[in-house]
């Protein structure tokens, strides 16, 4: 993790220089390169942990949910700066969970969409509370997922083709599973549906977990 510290700092640096556009635009190359490593140590680490039954470690406070869905949401604007988010809250997203995690497994379903998306479409967000429930979802418009890989999508190491028989280069095929896993451990689950041209990812939060 120090190397990929050390990365985000001096890009970071280097954007803030204003040193013209051939600078920072190489700076934001490597905050989004050194995100995305980030990312995959990260889901390593989580993998390993479910290996050797430990489980996805969750720390939860009270906590309005829409507000660190807010501000992951402006994290994933700066990397992916083409694409369009939009986010609707919808009701009391009051509960008692670990918003780092829950903003982890929004950054997977988030870009999941962003990459297998019809490009130019918006990714959308959409957050609601119930009686009982915090329910939230990601949508993104495209081919359907082919019924053989939707029966095993939250499957681990599973790469390949995905939305639009494009293949997957980019991922270990943990995103999903540690998605679900995340999910998990806050009592909820996640599911999939394709309809009307549409994908939506739904993970579903109980607020007695």
């Amino acid at each position: 993790r120090s190397p990929l510290s050390t990365i985000h700092s001096t890009a970071s640096y280097l954007a803030a220089l204003n040193a013209g556009d051939r600078v920072s635009a190489a700076a934001a190359r490597l905050i989004r390169s050194g995100a995305a490593m980030q990312a995959l140590l990260d889901d390593l680490v989580d993998f390993n942990r479910t290996r050797l039954g430990l489980g996805i470690k969750v720390v939860a406070t009270e906590i309005d949910l829409a507000t660190p869905v807010a501000d992951e949401l402006e994290q994933i604007r700066g990397a992916y700066p083409s694409c369009r988010i939009e986010l609707m809250v919808l009701g009391d997203c009051r509960g008692r969970w670990d918003s780092l995690r829950l903003q982890q497994a929004l950054r997977n379903l988030v870009t999941n969409g962003i990459k297998y998306g019809t490009p130019g479409s918006p990714v959308r967000v959409t957050l609601q509370g119930d009686p009982t429930e915090v329910r939230l979802e990601v949508t993104n418009s495209g081919p359907a997922i082919d019924p053989g890989i939707l029966a095993e999508i939250f499957d681990p190491l599973k790469r390949g083709v995905n939305h639009g028989e494009r293949e997957d280069t980019g991922t270990l095929g943990l995103g999903l599973f540690i998605v679900r896993e995340i999910a998990r451990a806050h009592g909820g689950e996640v599911d999939v549906h394709c309809e009307g041209g549409e994908t939506t990812f739904a993970v579903h939060l109980p607020r007695s977990a």
